[in-house]
């Protein structure tokens, strides 16, 4: 178990609530109950009872405690109780995750917040979602995890449930330090630090402790994070949790090792591998020994290296057990050989990427041709129109006997005027494309950009013999190349999507989840952004509200105006940093708000501002201004016009030097609700 599990598991035992609190978790408790349940003299309420409480308190046996759960699910749904409904869907996850069934473990999750939902249990629901997130933080997929924690954490607040919120907050700053979004771990950490100081929870306060210092570590602030360890470590040494004191020594040791002090890395190593032997700790002991193992192969000490490395092996879980024989034989490999392979690889994953890029090329070369030929015909049909116009000028009145003609021809004027018309809105229509594609092919050209540093990179780390560098740089330059090929397609979709809708005047609207939507928008330009100018650093702040739902729309359409948004935002906070005071945050928050049959989006920065001038003309066509945030012509004109096609409104809340706020205001049909 990972000390991210073990923050999950231990932390997560306030938030799930224990479903029941007069009896414990007891195999003699489970024993005693079985035999009223075998005399099945239990009816409605009481069976329902009798069934929760053996579920939880078998330990022995879980696929008999499994047995229970289901058989608490069956009797729940046939008697209509959504309550016991949850309880027991939730149980059934719990024992699903102990036997290692993730996939039934979550659809068990999700189906216990249905329940709760319908029951109207919001401390259930809020224990369900977070349980949900644990799932997805196992199994790393941590956006996943931080929108349900999210969704936990919003309920937990209405609640005032102090621990359990706490609890929460530091699973959910773990998730963003997973995803290397420290800013907004620190800020989770912190938060559940206050409210943990306020309870005076000695356990609370020294994993936040040691969770900012792993913040710290990774920021490139040393001091502060050996300041916040040693500050931990006495707390969990006086609670006997030496679990993530392990944990901690083998970061302190990767800090010294940082600051070329090989000698105190060994030490702090040593003693973590000294604790986690003295109390059977397994995981921390194979952990250590692979620490220790990089420190004296780092030394020049090949002999005690692999000395560790095998003890490491000997604490690896068997599923792993080949791979591990792999690297030891690997140690022992001619370092020629190894460096040919390396240098095979990194030839097959360039070719790869090369191939990635030629795909994002032709799609813009599709588009590009797309585009002259859609300028060309216009500019054709104005000449035309034109000509036209100056012979109709030319008729006078005294050509009576050409009446008729002249009529005939005025016709034919019109026809083509209204042909002209048609072709001035799609020189709209070609603006627009222009302006939406910028977004993806900004992105490709960043991560471009990024990919040829780290190509030579690579190539160095390669000739250095590196190969954990070389593996690391691969990925990065594969996942970036992916990266390329999505935002390629993005851009040849909003083409066609914006084809099709000046051809045929709507696209096909589908039930969506507004949350999701407005939280992969929001990502995906924060991440953009950050491929483009790694400097770039904002606190990001979500708030979604767990009852927004489902709504009927068009996702690119609401997808490209929560980008332009959130883009106009980012640029406002960093113009504003420039000049700001030391003590000035940029700060962007999103958030979703269900009230009176409409669904609210909100986009809000505290950047520069935008004057009340302004605010009268940024939703015209073309028009343009420096002032950050406010866009480039096309951005909130092509904005206003999708949300206005969905029967909403989008409205702008700014003071100059202060911040801006954008509102998006969609109507709910009577499905969506």
């Amino acid at each position: 178990m990972s000390f991210k599990d073990k923050v999950c598991y231990l932390l997560m035992g306030f938030v799930c609530f224990i479903s029941h609190n007069i009896y414990g978790q007891e195999q003699a408790v489970a024993d005693s109950l079985a035999k009223i349940y075998k005399a099945d003299s239990l009816h409605g309420g009481d069976k329902l009872e009798l069934l929760l409480n053996l579920s939880f308190n078998e330990v022995s046996n879980l696929r008999l405690s499994l047995d229970y759960a289901e058989e608490l699910i069956s009797l729940a749904g046939s008697e209509g109780n959504n309550l016991y409904l949850h309880k027991g869907y939730f149980q059934k996850g719990n024992k699903k995750r102990l036997l290692g069934d993730l996939y039934e473990a979550l659809d068990a999750y999700i189906k216990s917040a249905e329940a709760a939902m319908k029951a109207k249990f919001i401390s259930g629901e809020a224990k369900a979602y977070a349980a949900i997130a644990d799932i997805y933080g196992i199994t790393n997929k941590h956006p996943n995890a931080i929108i349900y924690y999210t969704k936990s954490i919003s309920m937990l607040r209405q609640q005032k449930d102090s621990v359990p919120l706490a609890s929460v907050l530091l699973n959910t700053g773990e998730e963003f330090r997973l995803s290397e979004i420290y800013d907004s771990a620190f800020l989770y950490f912190g938060e559940a630090k206050t409210i943990f100081e306020k309870l005076n929870h000695p356990q609370g306060i020294a994993y936040s402790l040691g969770n900012i210092g792993m913040v710290y570590a990774s920021t490139g602030k040393p001091n502060l994070a050996i300041q916040n360890f040693n500050k931990a470590i006495p707390i969990l040494q006086e609670l006997k949790d030496y679990y993530p004191i392990c944990d901690y020594l083998i970061s302190m040791s990767d800090i010294f090792f940082q600051k070329k002090d090989g000698a105190t890395a060994v030490s702090y190593a040593q003693q973590s591998l000294a604790l986690a032997e003295q109390h059977h700790l397994k995981e921390q002991i194979r952990d250590a020994n692979f620490k220790l193992s990089e420190l004296h192969e780092a030394a020049g000490n090949p002999a005690e290296s692999l000395k560790r490395y095998k003890n490491y092996i000997l604490y690896k879980d068997s599923i792993n057990d080949y791979a591990a024989v792999q690297k030891i034989a690997d140690l022992r490999t001619n370092f020629e050989v190894s460096q040919k392979q390396a240098e095979v690889n990194i030839l097959n994953r360039q070719k790869k990427m090369q191939r990635f890029l030629l795909t994002v090329a032709l799609v813009v070369l599709v588009v590009i041709v797309v585009l002259v030929i859609i300028l060309f015909k216009n500019n054709r049909q104005r000449q035309r129109a034109y000509m036209l116009l100056r012979k109709e000028k030319d008729i006078t009145d005294q050509q009576r006997d050409q009446t008729n003609k002249a009529l005939q021809e005025l016709k034919r004027t019109q026809a083509h005027l209204i042909q002209s018309e048609k072709m001035a809105s799609l020189g709209q229509l070609t603006a627009g494309i222009a302006h939406e594609i910028q977004n993806p092919l900004n992105f490709v050209n960043n991560f471009s950009e990024v990919n040829t540093e780290l190509i030579a990179e690579l190539q160095e780390e390669n000739r250095k013999g590196n190969a954990d560098g070389v593996q690391a740089l691969s990925e990065e330059i594969f996942n970036n190349a992916e990266r390329i090929g999505q935002h390629g397609k993005r851009a040849g979709a909003i083409v066609k999507g914006m084809l099709e809708h000046s051809r045929t005047g709507a696209m096909e609207k589908k039930s969506t989840n507004i949350n999701a939507l407005v939280d992969e928008y929001f990502h995906l330009a924060y991440l953009g952004l950050k491929a483009k100018d790694k400097a770039f650093n904002a606190a990001i702040i979500t708030d979604y509200d767990p009852l927004a739902g489902e709504i009927n729309v068009v996702p690119p359409e609401i997808g490209r105006v929560i980008l332009n948004l959130v883009n106009n935002a980012f640029h406002a906070v960093s113009a504003k940093s420039n000049g700001a005071q030391a003590d000035y945050t940029p700060t962007v928050t999103v958030g979703t708000k269900k009230s009176n049959g409409q669904i609210i989006i909100s986009v809000k920065d505290n950047g520069t501002g935008i004057s009340l001038l302004l605010k009268e003309k940024i939703f015209q066509p073309f028009f343009t201004t420096k002032a950050p945030g406010v866009g480039t012509g096309l951005g909130l004109s092509i904005s206003y016009d999708i949300i206005k096609s969905h029967g909403g409104e989008i409205r702008l809340e700014s003071e100059q030097g202060v911040g801006s706020e954008f509102l998006i205001i969609l109507p709910l049909d009577k499905s969506d609700s």
